[in-house]
């Protein structure tokens, strides 16, 4: 195959001088791609300090847990005593508030109980409400009681339920039902 160039020769040259590149041109590029290289590098190369410096850090912390283990171990056991300890002195606390509470109580209404007025039977409800029922001459002595057991300070909320006049031996008596509610016990000293 022949092949005839019909362009005229300057123009050839002026193409091909425009197809070459210039040495200059590449110096820009090639700085700007050197650049971006250091950056990623230096980059890179700061994080594997900086997570190098992280591992030896854990296993520091590891190694001094290590060695820390068995104090770690004796508080944890000494914390658990501790609070079975803890416990077992709660349950001896309210047993022993328990223990005096009734003893308290029944000493605090015999010191309430006025002369002529027989009691026949004190029961408590639930810890906190105590019922008196007993038998006297007078609906004043009733009285007598009730105002007793209000200055009292394990006693509060007296109400009387129920005061009917009845005959014992030949006898007019008034038999009553007083109810109040227990304070609570004081702390020991």
């Amino acid at each position: 195959m022949i092949r005839i160039n019909l362009l005229p020769g300057e123009e050839k040259r002026q193409r091909k001088s425009a197809l070459a590149l210039k040495a200059g041109d590449l110096v820009v590029p090639l700085a700007l791609v050197v650049a971006t290289a250091l950056i990623v590098a230096g980059t890179a190369l700061s994080q594997r300090t900086r997570a190098d410096g992280l591992v030896r850090s854990i296993a520091d912390v590891d190694a001094q847990s290590r060695v820390l283990a068995p104090q770690i171990e004796r508080v944890n056991r000494l914390a658990q005593e501790r609070a079975e300890l803890d416990l077992r002195l709660g349950i001896i606390g309210r047993l022993q508030k328990g223990r005096t509470q009734s003893v308290r109580l029944m000493d605090e209404l015999a010191r309430c109980i006025p002369e002529h007025l027989w009691v026949g039977a004190v029961s408590q409800e639930g810890g906190t409400t105590l019922t008196v029922e007993g038998t006297t001459l007078s609906n004043l002595v009733v009285s007598d009681l009730m105002s007793r057991l209000e200055r009292s300070p394990l006693f509060a909320n007296v109400e009387l339920d129920v005061a009917e006049h009845a005959a014992v031996d030949s006898r007019d008596v008034v038999r009553f039902r007083v109810t109040c509610q227990v304070t609570p016990d004081e702390p020991a000293q």
